[in-house]
């Protein structure tokens, strides 16, 4: 049976998109082609190991690698999925993309007027939906994971030092999973994460996105994958730039995580003054 060896834990809206697409690139590295996120340990526990096993490669074709994994980022914050994890693999890997919390509150925002069709401000959108700056105090959520598994098994990669340095991010993730870091791409890495828009076509996009939910979780995934593939997806989401977010209310909102920062930093081990200034 294959399973994997290390799992992206999150969090949204922080760059694992272009980490998956990163790790997929290197040939001794396996990601499942099926589907992005598997979201095993947290939606479909119940459907057991062999159903998640489907989504990786057979047993031959795994001796071709040295690394099989899988990114959800839903597993970040589900409060069963530390101990799930542990139980089915205690020696497993554990890869965390973390983001200056109120850019990525800000991206959440842009991500929901982009593909939900939402209207409001980012005022009314943090207003409406708490958990969206809840989501930020990532020692809160990383401290359930750190009573099942040890420092030395999570990699926490800080997303505005990422893209910065992408050959660093390489080493380190090539050190992490015990890979060659010159096996990656040269070019792959370089571009854009995933950036939101205000689409032209607001309504008909949200509707579009909304359809695509509903055939994913009746495992509908081809027909989704297939009519994104004929670039009708990336066509209607086009429109206006997401305007900055205003400098004052980011400073405001920095302010709540200030304390956040230093427990980050002891919890992991970490330096985020790359975040304070």
């Amino acid at each position: 049976m294959t399973y994997p060896t290390f799992i992206g834990i999150g969090v949204q809206r922080a760059g694992t998109t272009w980490l998956h697409n990163l790790l997929a690139s290197h040939p001794d590295v396996y990601m499942p082609t099926q589907r992005k996120e598997i979201r095993f340990f947290e939606r479909y526990y119940a459907r057991g190991l062999n159903w998640y096993e489907t989504f990786f490669c057979t047993e031959e074709e795994a001796k071709r690698y040295k690394a099989i994994g899988e990114i959800s980022t839903q597993y970040y914050d589900c409060e069963e999925c530390p101990e799930r994890i542990y139980q089915a693999f205690p020696y497993i890997k554990i890869i965390i993309m973390l983001r200056n919390p109120v850019n990525r509150a800000y991206s959440h925002y842009g991500f929901v007027v982009q593909r939900r069709n939402y209207r409001g401000s980012f005022e009314e959108f943090l207003s409406s939906r708490h958990k969206s700056m809840e989501k930020g105090f990532y020692s809160r959520y990383l401290k359930n994971y750190l009573q099942y598994f040890e420092r030395s098994q999570i990699l926490a990669l800080i997303f505005e030092e990422v893209f910065t340095d992408v050959t660093r991010t390489k080493n380190s993730l090539a050190e992490f999973l015990d890979i060659s870091a010159d096996k990656f791409p040269p070019t792959v890495g370089k571009g854009k994460v995933n950036q939101s828009s205000i689409p032209t076509h607001q309504s008909l996009y949200g509707s579009i996105v909304k359809a695509g939910r509903r055939l994913r979780k009746y495992n509908l995934e081809p027909l989704v994958d297939s009519v994104k593939g004929l670039g009708i997806d990336r066509i209607l989401s086009k429109g206006s730039t997401l305007p900055p977010l205003d400098p004052e209310m980011k400073k405001e909102l920095e302010q709540l995580y200030l304390d956040e920062y230093d427990e980050l930093e002891r919890c992991l081990q970490i330096d985020l003054s790359l975040w304070r200034t």
